[in-house]
C-alpha cells in the first residue's frame, strides 16, 4: 500500500495501527480513493529507487520485523511482534523509541552487522516492562552464549570529565557517538523490568581490542533518565559501564559476565542501590574481572573533575569462591595468550573516589577489597571517600582489605585496621558463609531467593543510612542486596506468567 503522508525523497511518517515510523522514499501518486482504503489496511514501505531503506523491515513472518538503521520521530513496537536488531541502529536526537512491556527484540550475531542500538544525545528509549511481563533483548541463536550481539548504549548530555567531543567506545566515532555535556538532570529515557542476556560483543573486528560493547553503556547519562530492575546476563565484556553521567540506577543483576559487573568512569557520581552480581568460575577476562571497576579517568588524572565518585549502598558482590576456572584461555575476549582471571570484589584505582556502605564483598583470590593508589587511599584517610558498614570476604587469607603495588599510603594490615575501626565498622569474614546468606555461590538453578539473609542467623543486618546516605536512599535494616528470608523479592524469577528475572 502506499505512504499515506506525501513522499518527498526525505523521512516521512509511516503508519501501521499502533505503529508510528519515519522511513525513507520517493513520492508516488497516490489516489484519494486508495488513501481511504489505506487507512484500514496494513502497509507497506514507500521506495527510494527500489532500494528499501526504512527503520522497521517487515520480513515474511508478519509476527517479525528487522530494526536497522535510524530511528527518527517517534517510534512505537508492538509486543505482539519479535524484532530483529541488526547492524548499528540509532535513536537520533529528538527521536524516541517505545518499547511496551512484552516485547522480545533479538540481536544480530554477524561480525560487522552485530546488532547494537544506539541512543544518541538527544534521544529517547522508553522500555518499559512490568514485574510479571518484561522488555527482554537476547541473542537471535538457538544456542546463546556471552556477547552474541553488541548491546545497548545510551548517551546523554550530563556531566563527564571529558570533553563533549569524546567518542564512546565500541563503536565507530561519529557525532552520534559523542556523549556529555552540562545538564546533570539530562532525560534520555525510562529502562524498567527489561533482561538483557548474551550482549557485550564486538561490534566490529577492527575495534575489537579492549573496545567491546558492554551489556548496558551508559555515556554521560544525567538523572532525568530512569533506570531500575535490568538484569543483564551473559554479558561478553562488562554488564554495567558508566561514562561519566548523573544518572541513579536501582535494583540491578549481573549474572555471569565475562569482564566487571559494574564500570564506573570519567567522573561518574550518581547514586546505586539494590544490586547483585554472580560470577561463572569458568567466566574471566584477561583484563582481571572484578566486582566493581572504577577510575577517575582512564589515565589516572586526579585533576579531571567532575571527579568519578559513585555512591552506593545495597550490593551483594559473588566471585568465583576459590573454584579454579579449568581452561582460563576461554572464554577471552581481547588478548590472546593472556590468560583469564578474577581479582577483586571491588578494585578502586587511577584517583577515583568513592563511597560505599551496607554491602557484601564475597569470593574474590586477590582481594575483597583493592584499593590502587595513593589518591584514592588519601581520600578514604581525609574522608573525601568512605567505605563503611560492608562485609567483606577473600578467598586469600589476610587479604579482605587490599592495597595495589606502588600504594604506599596503606599497607594490608594498616587498611584493615582503618576501615575496621569504630567509625568505619567493616566486617572482615575469614570464610563467605560469615555474610549469612542462604546459598550465595549456587549456580544451579539459581533463584533469586539464594542471595537473602538467612532467617534466624542473618549477621549482614545493621545498615547505616547517615550523612550522605540520607537522601535518595530506600532505608533498609540490612546489608546487601536483600533481606532477610520471607521479605520482599524484588527479583522474583520467571514462572509460568510470573516474575522477571532469568538465570
Amino acid at each position: 500500500m502506499p505512504c499515506l503522508n506525501p513522499c518527498k525523497g526525505a523521512d516521512v511518517h509511516f503508519m501501521k495501527p499502533t505503529l508510528s515510523l519515519k522511513i525513507s522514499t520517493k513520492m508516488k501518486t497516490i489516489s484519494k480513493l486508495l488513501t481511504i482504503a489505506a487507512l484500514t489496511a496494513s502497509f507497506a514501505a514507500c521506495k527510494k529507487d527500489g532500494n528499501i531503506e526504512r527503520d522497521v523491515v517487515s520480513g515474511p513472518d508478519p509476527n517479525v520485523d528487522t530494526i536497522k538503521g535510524n530511528v527518527v520521530g517517534t517510534v512505537n513496537l508492538l509486543a505482539t511482534k519479535t524484532y530483529i536488531l541488526k547492524g548499528l541502529v540509532t535513536v537520533k536526537s529528538g527521536a524516541i523509541l517505545n518499547i511496551p512491556a512484552g516485547t522480545t527484540i533479538k540481536g544480530y550475531d554477524v561480525a560487522g552487522e552485530k546488532g547494537v542500538l544506539l541512543v544518541a544525545k538527544g534521544g529517547k528509549l522508553n522500555a518499559n516492562g512490568t514485574l510479571n511481563n518484561p522488555v527482554i533483548f537476547t541473542s537471535i541463536k538457538a544456542t546463546p552464549t556471552n556477547g552474541d550481539w553488541g548491546g545497548i548504549i545510551i548517551l546523554g548530555q550530563a556531566p563527564t570529565n571529558k570533553p563533549a567531543t569524546t567518542f564512546i567506545e565500541g563503536i565507530p566515532n561519529t557525532s552520534d557517538a559523542q556523549y556529555g555535556g552540562t545538564t546533570p538532570a539530562d532525560n534520555s529515557g525510562t529502562i524498567t523490568y527489561t533482561r538483557i542476556e548474551y550482549a557485550g560483543g564486538v561490534y566490529q573486528g577492527a575495534l575489537g581490542n579492549n573496545n567491546e560493547v558492554n551489556g548496558l553503556t551508559l555515556g554521560g547519562v544525567g538523572s532525568g533518565t530512569v533506570i531500575n530492575h535490568v538484569q543483564v546476563s551473559y554479558s561478553g565484556d562488562d554488564s554495567f559501564e558508566f561514562f561519566g553521567g548523573t544518572v541513579n540506577p536501582t535494583h540491578l543483576i549481573s549474572y555471569r559476565a565475562i569482564d566487571d559487573d559494574f564500570d564506573f568512569d570519567f567522573g561518574y557520581s550518581g547514586r546505586l542501590q539494590f544490586l547483585v552480581a554472580l560470577r561463572d568460575p569458568e567466566v574471566n577476562d584477561q583484563s582481571k574481572s572484578n566486582g566493581i571497576e572504577c577510575d577517575n579517568d582512564n589515565t589516572g588524572v586526579a585533576t579531571n573533575v567532575p571527579r568519578t565518585h559513585p555512591i552506593i549502598s545495597n550490593l551483594t558482590v559473588l566471585g568465583n569462591n576459590g573454584v579454579a576456572d579449568s581452561n582460563p584461555d576461554f572464554p577471552v575476549t581481547s588478548a590472546t595468550g593472556v590468560d583469564g582471571s578474577f581479582q577483586a570484589g571491588a578494585h578502586f584505582r587511577r584517583n577515583t573516589g568513592l563511597s560505599v556502605r551496607n554491602s557484601i564483598f564475597l569470593g574474590f583470590p586477590a582481594a575483597g577489597l583493592l584499593v590502587d593508589g595513593n589518591v584514592t587511599a588519601d581520600s578514604l584517610t581525609n574522608g573525601a571517600s568512605e567505605f563503611r558498614k560492608n562485609f567483606v570476604h577473600s578467598n586469600t587469607s589476610g587479604k579482605a582489605f587490599a592495597v595495589a603495588s606502588g600504594t604506599t599510603s596503606y599497607t594490608d594490615a594498616t587498611l584493615k585496621t582503618f576501615l575496621t575501626n569504630a567509625t568505619n565498622a567493616n566486617v572482615e569474614l575469614a570464610a563467605a558463609s560469615g555474610a549469612g546468606l542462604v546459598n550465595p555461590f549456587n549456580l544451579s538453578s539459581v533463584n533469586s531467593t539464594q542471595f537473602f539473609l538467612t532467617s534466624g542467623a542473618a549477621p549482614a543486618t545493621g545498615a547505616d543510612f547517615t550523612g550522605a546516605f540520607s537522601t535518595g536512599f530506600s532505608s533498609v535494616t540490612y546489608r546487601g542486596a536483600f533481606p532477610v528470608s520471607g521479605g520482599a523479592n524484588w527479583a522474583t524469577v520467571r514462572s509460568g506468567s510470573l516474575g522477571w528475572t532469568r538465570f
